[in-house]
């Protein structure tokens, strides 16, 4: 069985600080961040297009490890 890895892409260049703590809408590119908002529930309502990368904005000073 053959299980495919994939690079994490790098979010450095789009996210800003004004980003921590929320949700963001990414685009499927990771070029831009499409929208933000305080809950998921709220990025989904506010977000048109379907094709969407939704991601949760950690604190910078915060270190998770799945």
């Amino acid at each position: 069985m053959s299980e495919s890895q994939r690079t994490p892409a790098d979010l450095s260049g789009i996210l800003e600080s004004s980003h921590e703590n929320k949700w963001v809408a990414i685009a499927p590119d990771y070029s831009r961040v499409i929208a933000a908002a305080d809950s998921l529930r709220d990025l989904v309502l506010s977000v048109t297009d379907k094709d969407v990368v939704f991601h949760r904005v950690l604190p910078r000073d915060v270190i998770f490890a799945p």
